[in-house]
């Protein structure tokens, strides 16, 4: 191999890069300190597997300040047919001490003009400082003060919905027994004032009594499972909301001062599928709704026509005749108007389109085969946050009326 000094740049490496460099083999052969500023070979490429050899000759030189190299372990990517990999270093232990797929073009610079000593040195101070070179954008401490963030948010979360799903329990459970007790007492003094239409009064008192017993009963569980306070008292299902809203607000502003957008992209695709289930969560309801309504007009139907066969005199064949038409009108009315059939299917599609990406983004297949996995990632949260927006753009369109859809279209 032929040796090319150049004295007026020897003294611009750092001094481990000759220790380096004899421990460093190219083909088979042990590189030395004369090849510090010889030029690369003309068919010289880097590759992952050389990083990882200069990281070995690097450790071998037992200098303190190369001891470093050890904790640098480099995972090859296989899923694109690219010169990509993953880098874990230890002395960053965080839940992103995996960094995203990278190329080394993006990383070093050293090339077929550039000396052995060049590389090497390039090499090592790259690795050297992943918080700049590699995409660490926090120090350990922030890392970890930010991992515990992510998880006292997610239990402030989880508290405020239960405390919102009890107080509107407790809620239920106080209007249904104020609701309905008026009836029961209007029945009750129906049943007494008029004794002559109630077969067997004394059973019918028997009963009355028991119905409020067993409201006054609910009640007294609702009032007890009121959501209180030490400090504010009783909490309304309204301000409860309000302090959900508050600790997301909260979330999103510390959130956007702690972390780059590149590393909000590397965790979107963890909550995506959040995204797809809540999706296929109000798919369902929608469906439920629109499927009871759509039962109650068939038997409604059914009966209409059965009352109708049946009863010849007016009575009791006319009450029954107004209650199913009235029924049928309503749950005409109802369907026709909140369209939850529409309402489901547009949820359902855009919760299988979401999945379709995933599934794609997560094989590396069309349109996410591009050898950069950033530019995948990058291009996975556009199509997703796309597909949300003509999600709410077809809701808003089944709130409008006809004539403002045909607008809107």
């Amino acid at each position: 191999m032929p040796l090319e000094y150049e004295p007026e740049t020897a003294g611009r490496y750092e001094p481990w890069v000759d220790d380096v460099l004899r421990h460093l083999e190219y083909e088979n052969q042990r590189l030395s300190e004369a090849d510090t500023l010889t030029l690369l070979p003309e068919e010289f490429a880097l590759t992952w597997e050389g990083v990882a050899a200069i990281l070995s000759a690097a450790w071998k030189t037992d200098r303190k300040e190369l001891k470093w190299t050890l904790d640098v372990q480099i995972a090859k990517q296989v899923r694109y047919a690219s010169d990509g990999a993953y880098v874990f270093h230890r002395r960053y232990r965080s839940p992103d001490r995996y960094k995203r797929h990278v190329r080394l073009e993006d990383l070093f610079t050293a090339n077929s003009d550039s000396t052995w000593g060049r590389l090497v040195e390039e090499v090592i101070e790259s690795l050297d400082d992943p918080k700049q070179e590699y995409g660490w954008s926090l120090e350990p401490t922030q890392q970890y003060e930010y991992a515990n963030s992510v998880i006292t948010y997610r239990r402030n979360v989880a508290t405020a919905e239960r405390r919102i799903s009890r107080a509107l329990l407790s809620r239920w459970l106080r209007l249904g027994p104020l609701a309905v007790t008026p009836l029961v007492l209007a029945v009750v003094g129906w049943g007494n004032l008029w004794p002559e239409e109630v077969p067997d009064l004394g059973t019918f008192n028997i009963v009355t009594i028991a119905v409020i017993l067993v409201l006054v009963v609910v009640y007294l569980v609702g009032f007890r499972l009121r959501v209180k306070d030490e400090k504010n008292g009783v909490r309304s299902v309204s301000l409860l909301r309000r302090e959900l809203e508050i600790i997301h607000d909260q979330w999103i502003l510390n959130a956007s001062q702690a972390r780059p957008t590149r590393e909000h992209r590397n965790s979107y695709r963890e909550r995506v599928p959040r995204v797809v289930e809540r999706l296929r969560r109000d798919t369902r309801f929608y469906r439920r709704i629109h499927n009871c309504f759509q039962w109650g007009v068939f038997f409604a139907s059914v009966a209409t026509t059965a009352t109708t066969a049946f009863w010849e005199t007016p009575q009791p064949g006319k009450t029954i005749l107004i209650v199913l038409g009235s029924f049928l009108a309503f749950a005409t009315a109802v369907t026709g108007y909140f369209k939850f059939r529409e309402r489901a299917y547009n949820l359902q599609q855009t919760a299988d389109q979401v999945e379709q990406h995933v599934t794609a983004f997560d094989l590396g297949i069309t349109p996410y085969s591009d050898a950069d996995a950033a530019v995948n990632l990058e291009r996975f949260a556009e199509n997703v946050e796309m597909l949300r927006v003509e999600q709410r753009k077809r809701e808003q369109q089944l709130e409008q009326p006809h004539q403002g859809q045909a607008d809107v279209i």
